[in-house]
């Protein structure tokens, strides 16, 4: 129950009887008295001054402690109210005895707690009771700790993804088609791109530009001018106005060794071929492939040869009178063995029996009664000697009769059929040509066998090797110009074209022929066609009458050419040489 002291809630109360008696006595004017903390003196003078010593003034009002034990002695019912003291924060206490007589117990921690951290007497001192201090959570600090790894490493990737994000990038680069000195590379076209720069490294050297692409369009680029057998690298960068992209790159790519190239294929002992091939220096080996014309390589026709130094091979146990292909690869070690793309086939017969000795024909010397002054030309035939008809020595008949000198280039199987014809010729001073064995082969099919035996079966007939040779339809071979090299043989192709052979015509032969020579030609013709022979009876005296001089192959090229024709080489006319 409350209770008033002028304007102020001085107490409260239960309504007991006790209650009731000290709520009467409290209500004396006599009892009555001042807070004992919070009055102002203006508010009580009276009291003040009525008793100067019973108060003290404070920093928050009048402290009249001093004289409080009176007042516990007073008979009267006394009333001990509770004290809140706001300033220093402490706990309501009924028991006013203990608070103002007793000391009161003061824990040391928490006294030193709250001393100001500013004294120095406090300064890098710790709590003595260490126990109460809390220590850390071990897997919370592990949990946090992964967790600013996961951060940073999030922040970083975004960072490298933001940094990048502007540099537009190749996708796809690959490298294909490649050869001994080349490849190709191929890529996706990039959106917005001004073009491309291809960079090429050579091992483990830096990259260097090989070239710029200024076509947006252009997603291909082939590069040149690589070394055989060797260890590349290639790049493509982006270009986009003045900034590059991120350069993507290939592999380590290997080029492949160089394609040998075959000098040498012969057929002379039953059952066997021997071929050479040119040296390779980047090459460790070599792998021989052969099959039948009509079946297709396999691993079981192929010969292996380990040393690079060996250039050379024999293949025996073929059978006999049939027509074989080989081809030869170069094979180099690039951290594993990488083949060459394969030589040029070269096709040979062989043989049943064993074929003599490589022919070789004598050296020539020029006619002395020929005037190198004066126009000349060189009339040929082809295909003889005729073994039906009786063109070739009609033919022959023109020439002795005006004392006019030709070539012919025999084929060996009609020379062994008409051997007088072949007789007659070396008789007469006519150059003796070859034309290959039967004139079945063409181009690359033509082998050095095929030539061989013709220049044999002519000595047989002669004793003479031929000294010239044509190639069946003027498709002239590596291998063909070798072997003639090997013979002491020069070929010739030919400057006019008679085109006898479609013709039929001697007319037209004859016009072929005299509305367009000059000095230094070499004319084609057939000696098996009666029209062609027909045409030479009416052609020979019209241009001896002209001033030419009717003259071998050899002759025109030693005296119009001036020098000698080399073996191995063919001539077009007088003064012009072609490879084939």
């Amino acid at each position: 129950m409350a209770y008033y002291n002028d304007d102020f809630i001085i107490g409260v109360d239960d309504i007991s009887g006790d209650g009731r008696e000290r709520r009467r006595d409290h209500r004396s004017e006599d009892y009555r008295r001042p807070r004992e903390y919070g009055r102002n003196e203006s508010r009580y003078p009276d009291r003040r001054q009525a008793d100067p010593g019973r108060t003290r003034r404070t920093a928050g009002g009048y402290d009249d402690r001093r004289d409080y034990n009176r007042f516990r002695e007073d008979d009267r019912p006394g009333y001990h109210r509770n004290r809140i003291d706001n300033r220093r924060g402490y706990e309501r206490r009924r028991d006013d005895e203990r608070r103002y007589d007793r000391p009161r117990e003061v824990d040391p921690y928490r006294a030193e707690r709250s001393q100001p951290r500013s004294d120095p007497r406090y300064q890098n001192q710790r709590p003595e009771n260490r126990n109460n201090r809390r220590k850390p959570n071990m897997f919370r600090v592990a949990v946090i700790s992964v967790a600013l790894v996961l951060v940073l490493a999030i922040v970083i990737g975004i960072i490298a993804i933001a940094s990048s994000a502007g540099k537009p990038e190749i996708k796809s680069l690959t490298v294909s088609e490649i050869a001994s000195d080349q490849v190709l590379l191929s890529w996706e076209k990039v959106k917005k791109a001004d073009g491309y720069r291809v960079m090429t490294a050579k091992g483990d050297a830096d990259f260097e530009e090989y070239q710029t692409i200024n076509d947006p369009d252009t997603v291909t680029a082939t590069v040149t001018g690589l070394d055989q057998a060797s260890s590349y690298r290639f790049s493509v960068t982006v270009l986009r106005g003045n900034k590059e992209g991120k350069p993507t790159a290939t592999d380590t790519v290997h080029t492949l060794p160089a394609a040998p190239e075959i000098t040498t294929i012969q057929s002379t002992d039953p059952g066997a071929i021997h071929l050479d091939w040119s040296k390779n220096d980047a090459a460790n080996g070599y792998l021989v492939e052969y099959k039948k014309n009509s079946e297709d390589y396999s691993s079981d026709m192929t010969l292996t040869i380990s040393d690079p130094a060996q250039c050379s091979a024999d293949i025996t146990d073929l059978a006999v009178d049939t027509d074989y292909t080989v081809r030869v690869c170069a094979t180099a070690d690039l951290g594993g063995t990488v083949k060459s793309a394969p030589s040029a086939e070269q096709s040979v017969t062989v043989t049943s029996k064993k074929v003599e000795p490589v022919p070789k024909a004598v050296d020539q010397k020029a006619d002395g009664a020929l005037d190198p002054n004066k126009p000349m030309i060189a009339l040929t035939f082809d295909d003889g000697p005729a073994v039906n008809t009786d063109s070739s020595d009609r033919i022959l008949d023109v020439l002795e009769k005006n004392n006019a000198k030709a070539t012919f280039f025999m084929v060996g199987y009609y020379a062994s059929q008409n051997p007088g014809n072949v007789k007659r010729k070396a008789d007469l001073k006519m150059e003796l040509g070859n034309h290959t064995w039967d004139h079945s082969h063409y181009g690359n099919e033509v082998t050095p066998d095929d030539i061989r035996r013709t220049s044999n079966q002519i000595h047989d007939i002669t004793g003479q090797f031929s000294t010239c040779f044509r190639s069946p339809g003027g498709m002239t071979t590596p291998t063909i110009l070798n072997e003639c090299a090997t013979e002491n043989m020069a070929a010739y192709y030919w400057s006019i074209d008679t085109q006898d052979w479609s013709s039929r015509n001697a007319d037209a032969v004859y016009h072929s022929v005299m509305d367009n020579v000059k000095d230094g030609d070499i004319i084609l013709m057939h000696e098996i066609y009666d029209s062609t022979a027909d045409a030479v009876e009416r052609m020979v005296p019209e241009l001896i009458a002209q001033g030419y001089q009717l003259v071998t192959c050899h002759d025109l090229i030693t005296l119009k050419g001036g020098a000698e024709p080399v073996p191995g080489t063919q001539y077009i006319n007088a003064t012009t040489k072609s490879e084939f």
